[in-house]
């Protein structure tokens, strides 16, 4: 089993720009398979008890068009880190020891209540990409997104980069 990107959606808030306009990119994908399966609290305990305590996956965003890439590639970095948790409000039922995950989303820490939104939060992304008019020339361009993700080997998963296109949508500069 490996995994894959899946649900790749490119949307633009504006079909037809005008070179003054701005126009925004909303950017959605998940992570499925086997890093998302293996992503639970018995495996957490596993790598934890093995001193294998931070996953770290890295994201890479381009926006292209038939002449090459609209921007800079934009990088995403997201870590899960494995700790030691006395917190009762985490499933199930404490016991007075249990392994729990962090999620760090641009350098800001996220406690998650369940395996499900710790899932969410890692391998789900939303990203808004905000481009000027300006940067298309007269006419219609199909536009489309390059996406990557990477992360190294653990106890629990070896490394991987999956990579994935977007179906292109057409922006018309008039």
């Amino acid at each position: 089993m490996s995994s894959w990107i899946s649900d790749l959606r490119l949307v633009a808030s504006n079909p037809t720009i005008k070179a003054e306009d701005i126009v925004d990119f909303e950017l959605s994908f998940k992570v499925d398979g086997e890093v998302r399966e293996l992503f639970n609290q018995k495996v957490w305990t596993e790598a934890y008890n093995k001193h294998d305590n931070l996953f770290r996956i890295k994201y890479t965003l381009d926006l292209n068009y038939e002449k090459g890439s609209l921007i800079e590639p934009v990088t995403l970095v997201r870590k899960a880190s494995f700790y030691w948790s006395r917190n009762p409000k985490l499933p199930p039922p404490p016991p007075n020891k249990k392994i729990w995950a962090m999620i760090v989303i641009d350098e800001s820490p996220v406690i998650p209540l369940s395996e499900d939104h710790a899932k969410e939060l890692l391998f789900d992304v939303k990203y808004s990409i905000i481009l000027s008019g300006s940067k298309f020339e007269e006419g219609e361009h199909k536009v489309y997104a390059d996406v990557k993700a990477s992360w190294g080997k653990h106890t629990f998963i070896a490394n991987e980069e999956i990579n994935a296109k977007s179906e292109p949508i057409l922006i018309k500069r008039v």
